[in-house]
């Protein structure tokens, strides 16, 4: 293997086919694994302001806009004009954006294990293991925070 560039392509590649395989999973109940951080945020019980959510889901400007259009449109949020500041509003969760709380996990969970099921399962383990070891040395060694 070709070094650090060969494991940030393939953990790239994994991650978007990941998410694409959870974004059609997900579709039916009008949901999608970009918006999974902005419900998690949600799910903490706290109305927000779409700037918070926006830094929770480490999302910027028009994506958050239009992410947050299509929430609302599949009935997951709902906003309501900030009664201390008019300027602003604050995104709350519908009833449906709160039940995808007992939902979502179960999805993501058999899409992965459908996907790990082509690895024995010393593999698996090792691959989990290898896996928290990368995010443990990445955070470690994060510079300048």
């Amino acid at each position: 293997m070709d070094g650090g560039a060969e494991v940030a392509r393939l953990l790239g590649l994994a991650e978007r086919r990941l998410s694409r395989a959870v974004d059609r999973a997900l579709a039916v109940l009008g949901s999608s694994a970009a918006q999974w951080p902005v419900l998690e945020a949600l799910w903490e019980g706290a109305e927000r302001t779409p700037a918070e959510l926006a830094r929770s889901a480490h999302v910027e400007g028009p994506p958050m806009s239009r992410m947050l259009g299509r929430m609302e449109q599949a009935g997951l949020i709902k906003r309501r004009d900030d009664p201390a500041d008019h300027r602003r509003c604050l995104i709350g969760l519908t009833p449906k954006g709160a039940r995808l709380r007992e939902v979502l996990p179960g999805v993501a969970d058999r899409v992965v294990s459908h996907a790990l099921e082509h690895l024995d399962p010393e593999r698996r383990e090792r691959l989990a293991g290898d896996l928290t070891a990368l995010v443990a040395a990445l955070e470690e060694s994060r510079p300048g925070c």
